[in-house]
């Protein structure tokens, strides 16, 4: 009707009038626009991981997805994955079996891998250090001799004592007897590196293929004091045998480690009973 006048009541919106709150993320604060923080996002992933009852080793998402389900940036998420992953609650993978890891605190050791501790560590955001406690160059026993293949029955070896710490604090400890004649001039190296790196780049030694052997010892009093344990201590041993692409043993080690800093892993493809056999086809 001409010359009518329409009125509005207030709180109307007009249907040609876009709402401007429906996707806005809100703060604790409760106030429209404002941005969450980094500690409320840090316990919106928290609160995602507890209610989806996620274990250790499954993913949570994609960095993509997570963004969308909070309504916030990347860049924000970031910030709160950064803290998450720096206490250790998750682990940022790349690649396509990527994406973010709910982790425990625990460094993930997987046997069905020839990377060295180092590696492990770095690819799940540890820093591991090593000390060197003792090493010298010994006699070499029958059975470093029979294990080493060692030449003659007068061989020597480099026996290295080494503390390994995640994030500074104690791990393992753990005691190496290495071929002198295969790694000549070893105890002139910076014994706190990798041996793996020594090796190969050292001595052009590259690892091939490592034989372990898992076990529980109590421990001893100079690995508690080490440790930080007391003697007698329930620790996990790893007995190690690794093997250059030549075949030729280049490293015997026994490492005691707290259980409650480290996690073994494995998985097996095909599984095949051992009462069972495949068939073959006729």
């Amino acid at each position: 009707m001409t010359g009518e006048k329409t009125v509005e009541e207030p709180g109307t919106i007009l249907p040609d009038e876009p709402s401007t709150d429906a996707a806005t993320p809100t703060g604790e604060s409760g106030e429209p626009g404002a941005r969450p923080t980094v500690a409320e996002i840090v316990r919106q992933v928290r609160t995602l991981i507890a209610d989806r009852q996620l274990d250790v080793g499954e993913k949570l998402g994609s960095e993509r997805g997570l963004a969308e389900q909070f309504g916030i940036s990347r860049a924000e998420l970031r910030l709160a994955l950064a803290q998450l992953e720096a206490a250790h609650e998750i682990v940022r993978r790349i690649g396509r079996a990527g994406g973010i890891v709910v982790t425990d605190g625990k460094l993930e050791r997987n046997l069905n891998d020839a990377e060295s501790l180092a590696q492990a560590a770095a690819s799940q955001g540890w820093k591991l250090t090593s000390r060197v406690m003792a090493a010298a160059a010994v006699p070499a026993t029958d059975a470093d001799i029979r294990i080493l293949k060692l030449p003659g029955t007068t061989s020597m070896i480099y026996d290295v004592t080494r503390l390994r710490l995640l994030d500074g604090v104690p791990l393992s400890v753990e005691r190496s007897r290495l071929p002198a004649c295969r790694l000549p001039g070893l105890l002139s190296k910076d014994l706190t590196r990798s041996y793996y790196d020594i090796f190969e780049y050292d001595y052009g030694l590259v690892p091939k293929c490592v034989d372990e052997e898992l076990g529980t010892v109590a421990a001893t009093d100079s690995q508690a004091t080490l440790l930080g344990v007391a003697a007698g201590t329930p620790l996990t041993r790893i007995r190690r045998v690794t093997r250059a692409v030549n075949g030729m043993p280049c490293e015997r080690t026994s490492g005691v480690y707290l259980p409650d800093r480290i996690r073994f892993t494995m998985h097996r493809p095909d599984y095949l009973r051992p009462d069972r056999t495949p068939r073959r086809g006729k």
